[in-house]
């Protein structure tokens, strides 16, 4: 995969994904001077951003805390 379709499928610039090589952020392959990707190395990349959703907790009942002289809720 070359890489404008690289930086296609990601979502990025192909500049930004120069940058992410440069950094050795994303795996890659040099071959004659020209930088490629794996579908592989892409989709690894990809889950590594991954941000996961975090879920409130569940309400419970609501409970008074009396401290000599404060009710707190």
């Amino acid at each position: 995969m070359t890489v404008s379709q690289a930086a296609a499928r990601i979502g990025i610039s192909p500049s930004k994904l120069y940058q992410l090589v440069t950094r050795k952020r994303i795996a890659h392959y040099r071959i004659g001077g020209k930088i490629v990707f794996s579908e592989a190395d892409v989709a690894a990349f990809l889950e590594s951003c991954r941000v996961g959703v975090v879920t409130p907790p569940v309400a419970g009942p609501r409970v008074r805390v009396k401290l000599k002289h404060l009710t707190l809720r």
